[in-house]
């Protein structure tokens, strides 16, 4: 997750909050904060200390003393929620900012400077869009898109459900290697999955790989993937 960090932000995701699990503020819920401290690569002695607060995630750290975690370690997990929560505020500034339309993303960079958007994620979002719609140029939608688009909570983690058209889509992320968080952006266009785990999900979807995905894809149905949290462990057919 360290790359993740030090990956130059292109486009940028958005956290959805979904269900009643986060209806209220600075809230630890144990499902959710083991995948949340997984996401971030904090050790299990972090589960029940680890929750989110809005968008942002948050460290109860009397909980974690509680937990027997050592000052050190402490100051250390703080610093990663610090950099994960920097990639959720430059989402939150610049994901209103984007549409996706077929193949293409549009960026709007005037009303970004109006907002006061850093010259420097206006820069590299303009980066990674150029080489998407550059790439994604003459490359036809079809019609019909067959599979869903969903995510599903599960006993193991949970499962992330891409149409063929979206699977399509991630694929070229990959193959031009965008950034992680043009990655995570699209995952939460198509399938708004938990506040902080878009960027866990996009993490593992490089992981995969780009040649994985389109075996998986091939039957043109889309594609399914079964996570144990922020770990894949199996991709195939939605067929």
């Amino acid at each position: 997750m360290k790359k993740l960090f030090t990956s130059i932000l292109t486009v940028v995701l958005l956290f959805s909050m979904v269900g009643s699990v986060f209806a209220e503020s600075k809230k630890v819920n144990y499902e959710y904060s083991t995948a949340l401290v997984k996401a971030v690569q904090l050790d299990e002695k972090f589960v029940g200390a680890v929750g989110v607060d809005g968008e942002f995630l948050f460290l109860d750290q009397q909980k974690a003393i509680e937990n027997g975690i050592s000052t050190d370690k402490i100051k250390e997990a703080k610093e990663k929620i610090k950099d994960y929560n920097k990639i959720t505020k430059d989402a939150l500034e610049i994901t209103p900012l984007l549409t996706f339309v077929g193949n293409q993303i549009q960026f709007d960079e005037i009303e970004a400077e109006e907002k006061g958007v850093s010259k420097e994620l206006i820069n590299a979002t303009k980066s990674d869009i150029e080489k998407i719609n550059k790439a994604s140029e003459g490359i036809f939608s079809i019609a019909a898109c067959d599979g869903s688009n969903k995510y599903v909570d599960r006993w193991y983690g949970y499962d992330t459900y891409f149409d063929s058209c979206n699977a399509n889509k991630l694929i070229g992320y990959l193959t031009i290697g965008a950034g992680i968080t043009t990655i995570a952006a699209a995952i939460t266009a198509f399938i708004a999955p938990p506040v902080g785990l878009a960027v866990g999900i996009a993490a593992g979807l490089i992981g995969i790989g780009a040649g994985a995905l389109t075996v998986a894809n091939a039957n043109g149905c889309g594609i399914l993937i079964r996570w144990s949290f922020d770990k894949p462990i199996w991709t195939g057919s939605q067929c």
